[in-house]
């Protein structure tokens, strides 16, 4: 699919130093499109250009589109998950949420093709049952980071709805990979691994994880940029499935047969969601959506990035 995404114009990448947006820059770059990173800070050795952005700032939305000519945008920039800020909810709603209406704006103003921004599994709140969840469940998120998520895709709605604007929201499970920097049990669990330590973690009844390995989720966000139209706002991005916490800890231990896990009610409890698997059959009819990459084979790239980056500089 991602052959498809039209050469005419720049793709706009944002949140270039988070999971997502690298390794979105880095294939677009790979298979020839041209891309312009932004990000609050500017990192070395980037293969394209990348201008600041400190969101949320309307200015610098209209500078980018106009300066290069962006035609596309995929905003990956913002507070990436709950365990952030819960400290600073109103800081948090203004990077999340203001900085969402100044785009979907100079996307109007300009005419931008295509906008696609991130949701998440937490837009959707507690739910009495674990029952699948689908596109049209009630969003009733429980958290001031959910919320943001919620009430972005209302004005992704409306903006579409009233001023034609093409932006989408996907909805991402719990993402992993090598460059996930913020509280992740995968991570965790291989770490751990690696230095002999013992992974205390908390399973609660009535909670699911849910997590896919990135270079799905980029396989999902390539084909919503090439589709030429799109049936609906919003999408689950997810394993299409609950897993628990002892499929999680064999397919790592395939990865990293050291892993030792300790169940105790301190112990780490992120990446747990009150809710059902989100089901992903409208991501596998409109976007070809079709998750790839194992547990274990994520785990194992998660372990391959952390040797590397632990090895002596010329081994």
């Amino acid at each position: 699919m991602i052959a498809a995404i039209q050469r005419e114009g720049a793709i706009l990448v944002t949140g270039i130093t988070g999971l997502i947006g690298a390794e979105l820059a880095h294939r677009l770059v790979r298979e020839g499109h041209r891309v312009i990173g932004m990000d609050r800070i500017v990192p070395q050795g980037m293969p394209f250009p990348i201008m600041t952005h400190d969101l949320p700032d309307p200015h610098r939305w209209h500078e980018a589109i106009v300066r290069h000519d962006v035609r596309k945008v995929v905003h990956a920039g913002g507070i990436s998950g709950p365990m952030l800020m819960r400290d600073a909810p109103a800081r948090l709603c203004d990077i999340n949420l203001s900085s969402l209406v100044d785009l979907l704006e100079a996307a109007r103003i300009h005419q931008v093709e295509r906008v696609i921004w991130f949701s998440s599994v937490m837009a959707y709140g507690e739910r009495a049952d674990i029952l699948p969840v689908n596109e049209d469940t009630p969003l009733y998120p429980s958290t001031v980071y959910g919320a943001t998520k919620a009430a972005g895709e209302a004005l992704i709605n409306a903006y579409f709805a009233e001023h034609g604007v093409d932006a989408v929201a996907l909805r991402v499970a719990s993402c992993y990979g090598p460059g996930r920097t913020t509280s992740c049990l995968i991570r965790t669990l291989v770490q751990d691994a690696i230095d002999g330590r013992v992974t205390s973690v908390r399973d609660e009844p009535g909670r699911t994880r849910q997590h896919i390995y990135v270079d799905d989720v980029i396989d999902g966000i390539c084909s919503a940029l090439s589709m030429p139209a799109l049936r609906q706002r919003a999408y689950n991005i997810g394993p299409g499935v609950a897993q628990t916490l002892d499929d999680i800890v064999a397919q790592v231990r395939l990865a990293v047969p050291e892993v030792s896990v300790r169940v105790q009610p301190d112990g780490m409890g992120w990446n747990t969601f009150g809710l059902g698997p989100l089901t992903i059959d409208a991501a596998r009819r409109d976007l070809d959506f079709d998750p790839k990459v194992s547990l274990a084979d994520g785990a194992a790239r998660v372990r391959d990035a952390i040797l590397r980056a632990r090895a002596p500089a010329g081994s």
